[in-house]
Parts: structure tokens; C-alpha cells; sequence
């Protein structure tokens, strides 16, 4: 009955100090429990800070895992992130191309409420680029043609302000394919432009907005991007740029938000004339040199025809190398075709007269035949423009001498017999610039004379029609199409 007794007590005395165990451990979990409460307060609630206290003891309390979670977005049912850009520098690898590099800096702003805090006697915002990995962040994603340009540090300053408002400055370098009419190619202005969206989230849950310098209304046409007062060029000539909300056409993922940047790029003009206009100006004109040379001076003509031919070949395809391919005629290929036409023809002109010329010397040929296609056909234009010409002087002469006669005389008795007087003095003159020119058939026999006269008529005719090209291409290339082209991509 002892053994029985103590055993009972044994068990109640175990079960009590398991009750007391149990207790103690409940009342130290509540303690530890109102501990963190008081010291990680729940969402919505802001946490109080001295001013003794770092930024970095701030930002671990505010940032703590038990407190703040980066994977989940703020909790308000739509996130408006106020963004602007300012660009840093601009560059293309040459003249030629139409790839760009555009560095620019992305400032953003939104609100977390899960990071506002109270700091007495203490700055306005806490500066927490040190913790960025630990705050959520909007997912950017930018809608371009081209490629991404490793470039550090990428975050460049982030603050956090008391009501929980966050400002994120990020730098970017992009590499984009621009859209130019090559076809009037270098008078085309090139046009880039890349988008800026939200990866995940629709626009119910999270809207972008231009602010600041690129501020746009959602009706209104396009804002303008801000410049930095060290911007740097390198290439790359900005005309205008623009940013704005994507069109209908733009959201091809669905309801996102998306803003769009849009770059307009003029070339060098400079450039071009110096490196590919002037040299071939001087190639072509080079080559109308031969005509002033004379017939028999053939090392001369034939060194001067060849060398400028093979000298424009190697500068056009040096140069025509870096330029963009097409399949469609452009504004390059009809300069190179028409200059390779004049000094050519300028060449095969030379060995028309050379071979005319020894013709009319041969008393051989000249026995075998006495006509030739060629100096006939001469003939007949020659004695045409003679003929022309004496009757244009005559009546500027003939006129010249009768207002001279009205001016003295005066006008009202002249006027009734000049017609008459004009009539006769072109009788008188037709016979005699008839008589002037020689007939074909008083000149059976062709002479050197004749032939020169090729050369004659080839230095006003060249320069002349090179003349009319040279202001046909410059006019419609460079003043008209290139001006449209700016204008197309203005109104865009």
C-alpha cells in the first residue's frame, strides 16, 4: 500500500513540473513574440527611428526578412511608376552605319508602403543603393532591335523617403538597329526607337507615366527626352528626339503599359562630299582634260583616260566596302554608273577621233572610199549649226542697227518699215552665210579639219551635260528627298 502511495505521488509530480515546463515555455514564446511585434511592426504601420541611428541599421530593419519581402509587390492594387530618361552619350561605329549606341540614365519613381518610416531630427530620404538587391523593384523590359552593352555599375543612386515614396536611377547602354532609307543613301536620315514595358504585370496592376522633362499627356503628341549638359557625340548627329505612350499596333503582348523613346539621326554630309563627291568631281573633270590634248598625243590621252578610270574604280569600291548592301537602285549607284559613263565615254571618245584622224591621212583609204558614216554624219551637223549660227548673228546684228536707227530717229516712224528693212537685211544675209558654207559636194575629200572638230564640239558637250547631272543629283537627293525624308520621320 506504501509502494502504491509513493508511486502516486511520483506521477503527480511529474505531470506538474511537465504543466510548469509547458508554461514557462508558453510565456516565453509570447514574450518573444510581442518582442518582434514591437520591433518589426505589421505592414501599414510606420517604424520609428533617432536620429542616432545609420541608414544602414535602418535599412536592415526596414529590409529584414521577417518584415519585407522582395518577391511580392507593393499592396496597392495599382503601382504608378513615374519614369523620365536623360541621355549621356550618343555613338556609331562610322559614318556608314546604321547601328547606334545610346547611354542614357532611367530615373524611376514609385511607392512602397512597407518601407515608410518616421526619423526624428533626421534627413527627409534614407540612401539605400547598398541594399538595393533587397527591395522590389518594377520589372523593366525595353522592346528594341539590337543588343545590350555590358556596362557597370548599373544601379547609380536609390532613396528611400519617409512616406515610403522610392526614387531608382539605373544607367543603360543599347546597341539598336535603326530603320534609314537607304535608297537615297547618304541623304537618308535614320530613325531609332525602343520600347519600355513591364515584363508580368498588366496595366491594372502596374502603369509607367512620363514626368519631368519627357512629361507627355496620355492624349497629347510626344514629350522630348532630356540632354545631358555633357552629352557626348561620337558619329551620331541628333536631329530631334521624342517620347510617348506606344500606339494600339505597339502592345502586341497584350494591356501593358508601355512608353516610347524615338531618336531622329541626320549623317555628316560634310563627309561624303569630301570623301566620295569631290573625288569623283576631280576624276570626271580629270578626264575632259583629253579633249583640249591633241589627236596624235596618244601616251598623253591614254594615261590620262586609263589612269583616271582605274583611280575612280579603286575609290568607289574602297568606300563602297562599308556601305549598307540593297538590292534596289540608290543614290551611290547612280553617281558611280553616270561618273564611270563620262570618263569612259571621254576615253572612247578619244579613240574615235585617233582613228578618224588617221583615216582622213590614209591615201589608201581614201581611194578604196571616199566616205565615212561617221564624218558624213559630221558633216551634216556641222553645216546645220554654221548655218544657224550666221543667221542668229545676222539678226542680232541687223536688230542691234535698227534700234539703234529708232533710238535716233524715233520710235513711231521706224516701227512701220522695220519689219520691211528686217526682211531684206535676212535676204541679204542668207545667201551670203550659204555661200560661206562650203557644200558637200564641193568637199568630196574629208581633212583633219574636219575631225577636230569633234574634239571642238566634245569640250562644250561633256562639261555641259556633266554639268546638268552634277545639279539633277544634288537638287533631288540632297534638297528634296533628304529634306522629305527629315520631314517624314518628324511627322511619324
Amino acid at each position: 500500500m506504501k509502494q502504491i502511495l509513493q508511486q502516486e505521488v511520483r506521477i503527480y509530480y511529474r505531470r506538474t513540473m511537465v504543466s510548469t515546463s509547458i508554461m514557462m515555455v508558453y510565456i516565453m514564446l509570447v514574450t518573444v513574440i510581442a518582442g518582434t511585434a514591437a520591433m518589426f511592426p505589421s505592414q501599414g504601420y510606420q517604424h520609428s527611428f533617432d536620429a542616432t541611428q545609420s541608414d544602414k541599421e535602418m535599412l536592415d530593419l526596414l529590409t529584414h526578412k521577417n518584415r519585407y519581402d522582395k518577391r511580392t509587390k507593393p499592396p496597392q492594387q495599382q503601382i504608378n511608376v513615374n519614369v523620365s530618361v536623360m541621355l549621356l552619350s550618343l555613338s556609331s561605329p562610322d559614318e556608314s552605319s546604321l547601328h547606334y549606341e545610346v547611354e542614357f540614365l532611367m530615373h524611376q519613381k514609385w511607392v512602397d508602403h512597407r518601407l515608410a518610416h518616421r526619423r526624428h531630427e533626421g534627413f527627409q530620404h534614407v540612401y539605400a543603393l547598398s541594399h538595393h538587391a533587397q527591395i522590389w523593384k518594377p520589372d523593366v523590359f525595353f522592346v528594341k532591335h539590337g543588343t545590350y552593352k555590358a556596362i557597370h555599375p548599373t544601379e547609380v543612386s536609390l532613396k528611400i523617403f519617409q512616406n515610403g515614396t522610392i526614387f531608382y536611377t539605373m544607367r543603360r547602354h543599347l546597341v539598336l538597329n535603326c530603320e534609314g532609307d537607304l535608297p537615297i543613301f547618304p541623304f537618308d536620315s535614320p530613325m531609332c526607337d525602343f520600347n519600355i514595358e513591364s515584363i508580368s504585370n498588366t496595366r491594372d496592376h502596374m502603369a509607367f507615366h512620363w514626368v519631368g522633362p519627357n512629361a507627355v499627356d496620355e492624349d497629347g503628341e510626344a514629350g522630348s527626352m532630356g540632354l545631358s549638359p555633357v552629352l557626348k557625340n561620337h558619329n551620331a548627329y541628333l536631329i530631334h528626339n521624342e517620347t510617348m505612350y506606344c500606339g494600339l499596333g505597339e502592345e502586341w503582348r497584350g494591356d501593358y503599359s508601355c512608353l516610347k523613346v524615338r531618336l531622329h539621326f541626320t549623317r555628316d554630309k560634310w563627309f561624303y562630299y569630301t570623301t566620295v563627291f569631290m573625288p569623283g568631281l576631280i576624276l570626271v573633270t580629270s578626264s575632259f582634260v583629253t579633249f583640249w590634248i591633241e589627236w596624235n598625243a596618244e601616251p598623253a590621252r591614254v594615261t590620262l583616260g586609263v589612269t583616271t578610270m582605274l583611280n575612280f574604280f579603286t575609290t568607289s569600291n574602297k568606300f563602297r566596302s562599308k556601305l549598307p548592301v540593297v538590292s534596289n537602285l540608290t543614290a551611290m549607284n547612280m553617281w558611280d554608273g553616270v561618273c564611270m559613263f563620262f570618263i569612259y565615254a571621254s576615253f572612247i571618245e578619244f579613240i574615235l577621233v585617233n582613228y578618224l584622224a588617221r583615216w582622213v591621212q590614209d591615201p589608201e583609204q581614201q581611194k578604196k572610199k571616199s566616205g565615212n558614216a561617221v564624218l558624213d554624219s559630221l558633216r551634216i551637223v556641222t553645216h546645220t549649226l554654221d548655218v544657224k549660227q550666221h543667221e542668229m548673228e545676222a539678226k542680232a546684228k541687223m536688230l542691234g542697227g535698227h534700234m539703234e536707227t529708232m533710238a535716233k530717229q524715233g520710235l513711231g516712224n521706224q516701227m512701220e518699215g522695220s519689219p520691211k528693212k528686217l526682211d531684206e537685211a535676212m535676204a541679204d544675209t542668207s545667201p551670203h552665210s550659204a555661200q560661206s558654207t562650203p557644200s558637200t559636194e564641193e568637199n568630196s575629200r574629208y581633212t583633219l579639219h574636219n575631225v577636230k572638230k569633234i574634239d571642238n564640239y566634245s569640250r562644250r558637250i561633256f562639261p555641259t551635260a556633266y554639268i546638268i547631272f552634277v545639279l539633277y543629283f544634288f537638287i533631288r537627293y540632297h534638297a528634296i528627298e533628304g529634306e522629305l525624308s527629315i520631314d517624314y520621320y518628324k511627322g511619324y
